[in-house]
């Protein structure tokens, strides 16, 4: 109840008083994982009702699992061994076994193949293995696509351009049923993006210069992709869905570059699957990889963030209405940042960014101050009366 009368109480405030609308976060903190880290998941791992991280990286080959202490920071990251050469990639969590723990799904991009790591009570163990049936799985994605009450696993598969939907029956992924996607698919995003209660998928196609829509049959199947297109300028990388414009339908946004552009640019949808022509904003640095949304200026408006691989730092763009967005403000992270997730991490009712450093070995965690600018430094040290038990 006093996380909702916080939200209806900033919204009303801040919608009136734009001024006080800002972006404002702490310096990043960052924590060593290994080499090459290249996928990150955050979710409440160990039943404590506060994100966690997973982060996959290489040399070894090992999910790093990192609990937060409760106030935004964590631990020593707790290793959990893959097999040598298999190169783990994108990490996503679902309750693939039915049990209420959070598992993790993790793709091994040199094995053509997702792991699962089965989570029992905050501890997990390799399970089963699944194969794509796609070339080189890069993304991935997890969602109840058959409407079975259990996860199912999407992944993208750059050398075959296509993507891979895998069933989950009774805690066992099957199928490695692919649809094609594009050229060069990368980023996944679920969402609602027709009239039906079924999960829909978006895949930025980078060398098609494209968005791939693909529309649920109902039962995990997918119709042809609907092809949303960039122009000639930009190509997608990250992608993410969320209502931008505030009219209740699934907007998609995506990063994007080309020779001398780095955009967020976004598709706002007008009908069952059809969207706008695309509208572009600048990010603040080079080459923006990972993407996501959120409302980081707690104003009650979607705002975008972009991890901006080439220059060590993560981009916000405030939504001023309308889904258009503000010049950006960029926050420094670690060197190469890719994966980019975003969780109030701290329980002051903001959401938090994290984002995973390729070529510096670690992972940055920014927390947000934008509601301890309205409530004081009281609220933001840690009040865990005010945790959400809402998925990250």
């Amino acid at each position: 109840m006093r996380i909702t009368l916080i939200a209806v109480v900033l919204s009303a405030v801040l919608l009136t008083n734009p001024a006080f609308a800002q972006i404002d976060f702490d310096p990043a903190v960052n924590y060593v994982v290994g080499q090459n880290p290249s996928g990150v998941a955050v979710a409440d791992f160990n039943g404590d009702l506060r994100p966690d991280m997973a982060v996959s990286s290489d040399a070894p080959d090992k999910v790093s699992i990192l609990s937060n202490n409760g106030a935004g920071g964590f631990g020593a990251p707790v290793a959990v061994a893959l097999g040598g050469g298999t190169a783990p990639h994108g990490v996503a969590a679902g309750d693939f076994d039915g049990d209420k723990d959070l598992d993790l799904a993790v793709v091994l991009k040199n094995n053509d193949s997702v792991q699962l790591l089965i989570n029992t009570s905050g501890s997990f163990a390799l399970g089963a293995l699944s194969v794509v049936n796609g070339l080189l799985p890069r993304d991935v994605v997890v969602g109840d696509l058959d409407q079975n009450g259990l996860p199912d696993v999407v992944t993208s598969n750059r050398d075959s351009n296509d993507v891979s939907v895998l069933l989950n029956s009774a805690g066992v992924l099957a199928g490695g049923v692919t649809y094609a996607a594009g050229q060069d698919p990368r980023g996944l995003a679920l969402g609602h993006f027709n009239s039906d209660t079924f999960l829909d998928l978006a895949v930025s196609a980078h060398d098609s210069r494209q968005v791939s829509v693909l529309l649920n049959d109902g039962d995990g199947t997918f119709g042809a992709p609907i092809a949303l297109s960039l122009g000639p300028d930009l190509r997608p990388e990250g992608v993410v869905a969320a209502d931008l414009d505030r009219d209740g339908d699934m907007d998609i946004a995506v990063s994007s570059s080309g020779d001398t552009l780095n955009r967020a640019t976004v598709f706002l949808r007008t009908g069952a699957g059809v969207f706008a022509a695309p509208s572009s904003y600048p990010v603040a640095g080079l080459n923006p990889d990972g993407i996501v949304a959120g409302d980081f200026d707690v104003d009650g408006l979607t705002d975008l963030a972009t991890a901006d691989q080439d220059s060590a730092q993560v981009s916000v763009l405030r939504n001023l209405g309308a889904a258009v967005f503000a010049a950006p403000v960029g926050l420094p992270v670690g060197t190469t940042p890719g994966p980019l997730r975003a969780s109030d991490l701290n329980g002051n009712g903001a959401r938090d960014l994290v984002s995973a450093n390729r070529d510096s070995s670690n992972v940055s965690v920014l927390i947000n101050r934008a509601s301890a600018l309205l409530f004081g430094d009281g609220f933001e040290s840690g009040d865990t009366s005010a945790w959400s038990s809402s998925t990250p």
